[in-house]
């Protein structure tokens, strides 16, 4: 998709951070906007920056997790705008636990959230796609995707899930003039370790250093340049780490794993 300026893009999740910085950088590029999040005072402050840039914007409050809300979050798009363009499955939560103390609760808040909103949105919009022969879909997956981490196996179990997803997409799709591209971000610097949700350890492990991380607005001009060029995959910082060292020695990423699930066992509640 050569050209931005003018379409339709639905960005999820666009209150803050990645969706927030691709919601305005889409409208930099000329795009018109429909956003969403659960979050409406923060969500507006999106409205507000998108309309400054000249731009259409169209939020709608929506829990990605249920189904009821996606569906309506595509209806409104449709009946607003005759289509949608560019799918964004940006929206996620994360889970910081041990398999042992994650309630079945948390596996479906979290895979409601981070795989089957995704879901939702695609089963609702690519059907319409399909029969305009064009759009492109980006979806959010995670270096966690890429490499199973400990103490985030419900996390990873949705990102991988979001990784074969896309993957089987962009064949699939790809007779129709449909291009799909999956993201994976290393660390970067948004307000998910402030709003992580943690079993079984201290505070503490929202620690991460910041300097580690790339900001939202370089990952989310990152994909907007794969989202001209088709490209299947952008990875960034961790990620790209993550990626090579798995597929060249996949015994020396697990003792990686093993590192970083000692460097944080001092974090545990019972330690």
């Amino acid at each position: 998709m050569r050209t931005i300026k003018d379409r339709v893009v639905l960005v999820t999740g666009a209150a803050s951070g990645i969706g927030q910085a691709l919601a305005v950088q889409f409208a930099k590029e000329g795009a018109n906007l429909v956003i969403t999040d659960i979050n409406k005072d923060t969500l507006m402050a999106t409205v507000e920056q998108v309309k400054s840039l000249g731009r259409e914007v169209l939020p709608v409050i929506a829990d990605i997790g249920n189904r009821n809300d996606v569906e309506r979050l595509c209806r409104v798009a449709i009946e607003n705008h005759k289509r949608v363009d560019i799918l964004v499955n940006n929206a996620g939560v994360a889970l910081y636990a041990d398999f042992a103390d994650t309630d079945l609760s948390d596996w479906e808040w979290l895979m409601g959230v981070d795989f089957w909103g995704p879901v939702y949105a695609l089963h609702y919009l690519v059907p319409g796609m399909i029969e305009r022969k064009s759009g492109h879909i980006v979806n959010l997956s995670s270096w966690m995707g890429l490499l199973g981490q400990p103490s985030n196996s419900a996390y990873s179990a949705a990102k991988f899930g979001i990784m074969g997803l896309s993957e089987a997409l962009r064949v699939e799709l790809n007779r129709y003039n449909i291009g799909v591209t999956v993201v994976c971000p290393g660390v970067v610097q948004t307000n998910i370790f402030k709003s992580l949700k943690i079993k079984g350890f201290r505070s503490g492990v929202r620690n991460m250093p910041a300097f580690l991380g790339l900001s939202p607005e370089r990952i989310s001009k990152r994909i907007i340049h794969a989202v001209k060029r088709n490209r299947s995959m952008v990875i960034t910082g961790l990620g790209r780490s993550a990626y090579a060292l798995k597929r060249i020695s996949p015994r020396a990423a697990r003792i990686i794993g093993y590192g970083g699930a000692w460097a944080y066992s001092k974090f545990r509640e019972d330690r």
